[in-house]
């Protein structure tokens, strides 16, 4: 008799089931899901959907140029500067081990950022001080103003890695060692000081300083001008800056008191080639082997230095 009944109840269901012709599905929200019943070959119950999780504050790293009105313009402070930036509160945090750090609220408009915030900065070695300040720029280029602090000063923020030239850009204390020909000297003059200036396409401009040099064979004490190489090309392979400048224009005067007394402007000829590089421990070495017109003998000078300022 049970066998009857169960047998029964199933054939009912499916009869059911066959007369069925759409699933309806009423949701939490009152609305309606509605399916032929030929659409629908199998009803699963899954885990729900795990909520989002918050959105990270997204790091960048870069290098600072930093402008203290009459004290440094431009000055490359390191590579290490970090942005973290909290898209969903729209809060910038910046963070260097030398500038400090800041806090800034900013809004976005056509790829554009512009915020007020704090700056906490410690001066001198003086225990930090919280400044106001303003940032604005690209997500790869933040300027961040402190109107309060040392006149006026500028943080640029830059996304990266520093370019070879600003990381040679600066004032260089050291020595230089000048040979005549090919073997006559080495002839010192120390304590010059050589200044070279970055270019925004990553040459740079050297200024080689008035130098002095003590019984030259011939000529006696020789003195030679200042002048200036510009736009010299960095070199990935060698990690050098160079430039063959004899077909720049460039002149010289030379001045001795020798049995060949000099007194005059002198043009280069070719070859004249200086080459330029920045140690490790940052030491600058230039080497600028030259010729000059109505000279016999070729000059090469070596320079050593450190930076200053």
């Amino acid at each position: 008799m049970k066998k009857f009944f169960t047998l029964v109840i199933v054939s009912f269901v499916s009869a059911l089931a066959i007369q069925a012709q759409t699933v309806k599905i009423t949701k939490t929200d009152n609305s309606i899901v509605t399916l032929n019943a030929s659409e629908v070959s199998k009803i699963e119950f899954l885990p729900a959907t795990p909520a989002p999780k918050p959105m990270p504050p997204h790091a960048f790293t870069g290098y600072l140029t930093v402008t203290a009105p009459g004290i440094f313009t431009n000055k490359l402070f390191g590579e290490a500067a970090t942005m973290d930036v909290d898209m969903k509160n729209y809060v910038v945090t910046f963070s260097d081990s030398q500038w400090g750090t800041g806090t800034f609220k900013f809004t976005m408009a056509e790829g554009k950022i512009q915020g007020t915030g704090k700056m906490k900065i410690s001066y001198k070695g003086s225990p930090a001080t919280e400044y106001d300040a303003t940032m604005a720029g690209t997500m790869t280029d933040i300027k961040i103003t402190v109107p309060s602090l040392m006149g006026g000063l500028v943080i640029n923020w830059h996304y990266g890695k520093a370019p070879a030239a600003l990381k040679a850009a600066g004032e260089f204390s050291g020595k230089t060692s000048l040979t005549v020909g090919p073997s006559y000297g080495p002839y010192d003059s120390n304590s010059v000081t050589y200044k070279i200036v970055a270019n925004d396409n990553n040459t740079i401009n050297l200024t080689i300083p008035k130098e002095t040099y003590d019984g030259v064979m011939m000529v006696g004490n020789l003195t030679i001008d200042s002048y200036t190489i510009n736009n010299l090309s960095f070199n990935e392979t060698t990690q050098s800056f160079e430039r063959e400048y004899s077909n720049d224009g460039l002149m010289v005067h030379l001045k001795s008191d020798g049995m060949m007394a000099l007194d005059g402007d002198y043009s280069f000829k070719n070859p004249s080639k200086v080459i330029v590089k920045l140690g490790q421990d940052g030491t600058l070495t230039i080497t600028n082997d030259y010729n000059l017109e109505r000279m016999p003998l070729s000059l090469s000078a070596v320079y050593t230095g450190k930076k200053t300022k």
